[in-house]
């Protein structure tokens, strides 16, 4: 038949095969729109070890532990009315004990981990390894350091085992023993009322002086927000200078 019609023949199949085409995608356009199921949507990934957002619930892809950064500059963010001197814990051989025991002579650090959520806060593990690592510069200030671990109850007591184990993995000498007192909360009695209380503790830093005055308080929004090392000892800094100098005594 194209021969029939020879060059304007072979034109019109060919406009008619373009019109066909563009007929049938129109079609498919049309039926794709009307689907009651929409197009999927790929969610943006963090790139690397860029950290995943988190909250109180979550840690994200947190990377290596060299990969935690704590706060450098922070200032106090919270105010405390309850009087730390009465808080009761249980120490590592299940003996009850009052903070006031450690003040009095020293500066105090006190610092809240999360405590056993279900899984071991890497963040914590974190802190508390520099914590171990840093001490000395702590005692060079005059300064105890207290670390509390917050339980739902006593049975959960053994997961401290676990969380030290996880800890000594991120020092330069796994060896190494804890220079500080580790101090349990059951039930969260002091974590109630300091009302700090969220999935078990919000990560919290207290400094007092050796008067038991609280010189510094800090509540992490999330479970990486948190003072650096470098931020408290600034801190134990500002509060040894603001001491006022020992008068001396005249000899007799």
């Amino acid at each position: 038949m194209l021969a029939l019609f020879g060059t304007q023949g072979k034109m019109l199949m060919s406009t008619f095969c373009c019109v066909r085409k563009i007929v049938l995608a129109g079609i498919c356009l049309q039926l794709v729109g009307c689907s009651d199921t929409p197009a999927p949507v790929n969610s943006p990934k963090p790139a690397g070890n860029q950290t995943a957002s988190y909250g109180y619930g979550g840690y994200g892809g947190y990377g290596d532990v060299n990969d935690i950064q704590f706060k450098d500059a922070v200032e106090s963010n919270a105010s405390v009315e309850q009087s730390f001197a009465g808080l009761e814990f249980i120490d590592t051989d299940g003996k009850p004990v009052q903070l006031s025991k450690f003040l009095g002579n020293k500066n105090l650090v006190l610092v809240f981990t999360r405590g056993f959520g279900g899984t071991i806060c890497p963040y914590c593990s974190t802190q508390t390894s520099r914590l171990i690592s840093n001490y000395d510069s702590f005692a060079d200030r005059n300064t105890e350091v207290v670390v509390v671990y917050p339980l739902s109850s006593d049975t959960d007591i053994p997961r401290w085992d676990e969380f030290l184990a996880v800890t000594r993995k991120k020092l330069s000498s796994p060896e190494t023993p804890v220079p500080f007192p580790v101090l349990f909360d059951i039930e969260l009695k002091a974590v109630n009322q300091l009302g700090i209380q969220r999935q078990l503790s919000k990560p919290a830093t207290y400094i007092l002086d050796p008067q038991g005055q609280i010189r510094f308080a800090y509540v992490g929004s999330t479970l990486a927000d948190r003072p650096s090392i470098k931020a408290m000892l600034e801190q134990l800094d500002k509060l040894n200078s603001d001491k006022p100098a020992t008068e001396d005594k005249p000899s007799k």
